[in-house]
């Protein structure tokens, strides 16, 4: 019967899509509401650099996840990803999730580092119902202890916080800092 065929072929695909979907991270674990809006962001980064396609964006009122996206932009729009932001639709599991006008705040899952990290998005807006909204970027700084001194030998261009162990010494002919290397390396 071709009706039994299909369903066992959208049983199959269904399997299958549960087998490789991705789930969120402890911290992103969100409820499916009826009411929501979508969030797009052209870029997400930690420290200038993108967002990597294991990571995951999600979204937040208060200390309440609302929603979350893995940020693969390869299986996103234009390579545009959005996060969905769940609203309170009055049923169990959606209570604290968005109102009218609330604004939700985000936070970076950085997968290779396993940590969460506040995001601030280059525009706020106040969530509403059905709402699409377009956000140029969301930022984290994680911080990152190193040489910030780019006069030093030592100098950590990763580094965003000075932490007193910049090295002046002057390079030996091998290019080490401190090194004491005397002859002519050539």
């Amino acid at each position: 019967n071709l009706m039994n065929g299909l369903r066992h072929i959208v049983i199959l695909f269904l399997g299958i899509g549960i087998l490789i979907a991705n789930d969120p991270p402890d911290e992103f674990q969100f409820n499916i509401s009826t009411q929501s809006a979508f969030y797009y962001f052209n870029s997400a980064t930690i420290n200038g650099v993108a967002v990597e396609p294991d990571d995951w964006v999600g979204a937040f009122n208060g200390d309440v996840c609302v929603g979350a996206r893995l940020w693969d932009t390869s299986l996103c729009g234009n390579e545009v990803c959005d996060v969905p932001v769940m609203g309170n639709d009055a049923a169990d599991g959606t209570e604290g999730y968005m109102l009218p006008n609330e604004y939700p705040t985000f936070k970076i899952y950085d997968a290779s580092e396993d940590g969460y990290y506040d995001a601030i998005a280059s525009e706020e807006i106040p969530w509403i119902y059905q709402g699409l909204f377009n956000i140029n970027e969301l930022t984290t700084t994680q911080t990152i202890y190193g040489c910030t001194d780019s006069n030093a030998c030592n100098y950590d261009s990763f580094a965003t916080v000075g932490d007193e162990s910049c090295n002046y010494e002057e390079l030996d002919c091998n290019g080490i800092c401190g090194g004491n290397a005397v002859e002519d390396c050539v």
